[in-house]
């Protein structure tokens, strides 16, 4: 793929090898896809490329050889460190700090990293290409850290870290294009847009707001977002839509109530230039209206492990969390079963299904559960439609819970078991039950 567009799809043969030759091409960022992972490599005039990887560690055994192997290769380590960097949570332990010693920190970091470069590239004749991408990877990872850093400090309020930053902490602001056409589809530059406007839109928020506490949930805070998206990226079509989509659906998909889905949803609708996007977005806000705390839950078909078909609503006679998995989510699997157990065996009040949205027979379902040790299944469920039904319950991600009352009306649409609130959530509907009991007798 170039550019968000396919170019071409290729199966491998018996021995687990392709080839391909691009023709008449534009030199530039370029990624590929198994299925499962995405992973971008820059292909230029006269490269000769030869990649193996496989399918399990996907990123990690990831290795090039051939013609442009040595930029390729030098890209690839450094997404390996920026991602264990993360995965380590180096970058959340330094957030911690004050500003001052953070940015030291920080920049301590990113001063290695280009220093690495400037070495490889003194060994190495590097074109004008690889070393845009090179130091935009270094750079917009640092920014992105910056802009991000007064949400990630949980020591201070988000107010008193923005009062305490130094006057030039986001001095590098002044150099961002914001419509380069290189980078609009790079994961570095793409993170570091959005991380930028909520962190832009939140400073505006506070000067004509009265809220004194950070409020993600604010209609006002979010059409901020999407007026600030509309003023900086004048020229680059792709990166404006993209941005106005990607926060419309994140507020979407966040928000507790349908409250703001209209008012943001037509600033939105006047600006973005993708149809495509523009009807998925109607199509997300009507599904939610139709999922609003209060409402009865849909009545999508589901089937059981004896094929009987069912309504979802008819499994439901006391408080209920209804989670989904699928065949491509492996870690979802056992974790969501994991955590689904723990959870009823410490409120065995509350009924917990889960349903694959996968289009499989019940040999399948079976077969994956055995493969991942799930011993209990006596409340396993499938779509009889998944298509139809992962849209009717709008399941994206695969994580979210419903979580629903006796009574059969969502609580709530968009749960998450492994927040922390989401014991809480339960504690509400069992103590609301339990009262409600009692008035009665």
């Amino acid at each position: 793929m170039k550019s968000q567009k396919v170019i071409d799809t290729i199966t491998l043969d018996k021995y687990n090898r392709f080839s391909y030759e691009l023709l008449d091409f534009t030199p530039g960022i370029y990624n590929f896809f198994d299925g499962h992972e995405v992973q971008f490599m820059i292909v230029q005039p006269n490269d000769s490329l030869l990649f193996r990887l496989n399918t399990i560690e996907f990123d990690e055994s990831l290795v090039f050889t051939g013609r442009g192997a040595r930029e390729n290769n030098y890209l690839m380590n450094l997404f390996l460190e920026t991602e264990q960097e993360e995965d380590e949570k180096k970058i959340l332990t330094i957030s911690q700090l004050d500003p001052i010693p953070f940015e030291e920190k920080l920049n301590k970091i990113r001063d290695e990293k280009l220093a690495k470069l400037a070495k490889f590239k003194a060994k190495n004749e590097t074109t004008a290409l690889f070393d845009s991408v090179a130091e935009a990877n270094i750079n917009y990872s640092y920014y992105s850290r910056k802009e991000f850093y007064p949400f990630a400090n949980y020591r201070k309020s988000e107010f008193d870290i923005f009062n305490s930053l130094p006057n030039d902490f986001y001095n590098y602001r002044k150099e961002i294009d914001y419509n380069n056409e290189l980078l609009e589809y790079y994961p570095p530059y793409s993170k570091f847009l959005r991380f930028h406007v909520t962190n832009i839109a939140f400073q505006n928020h506070m000067e004509h707001s009265e809220d004194k506490e950070y409020d993600k949930y604010s209609v006002d805070y979010n059409l901020d977002k999407l007026k600030i998206i509309d003023s900086i990226v004048t020229n680059n079509e792709f990166q404006k839509n993209m941005l106005l989509h990607y926060n419309l659906m994140h507020y979407i998909d966040i928000s507790k109530t349908p409250e703001g889905y209209d008012e943001l949803f037509n600033f939105y609708k006047e600006r973005c230039t993708n149809k495509k996007w523009r009807r998925r977005a109607e199509k997300m806000v009507n599904v939610y209206k139709r999922l609003s705390p209060g409402l009865k839950v849909p009545g999508v078909t589901i089937l059981d492990k004896n094929e009987n078909e069912l309504n979802l609503t008819s499994l439901i006679s006391k408080p209920t969390v209804i989670y989904f998995w699928s065949a491509k989510s492996k870690i979802q699997i056992v974790s969501a079963h994991k955590r689904a157990a723990f959870l009823h065996n410490k409120y065995p009040e509350v009924d917990f299904f889960a349903i694959n949205v996968d289009s499989i027979s019940y040999f399948e379902q079976n077969s994956l559960l055995n493969h991942y040790g799930i011993k209990n299944r006596s409340n396993e469920y499938r779509f009889k439609f998944p298509k139809k039904s992962r849209e009717v319950l709008s399941i994206r991600p695969i994580s979210k819970v419903f979580l629903v009352d006796e009574n059969k009306r969502i609580v709530n649409p968009k749960a998450n078991m492994f927040n922390i609130r989401f014991e809480q959530e339960l504690l509400g509907i069992l103590n609301r039950e339990y009262l409600q009991v009692h008035a009665l007798n």
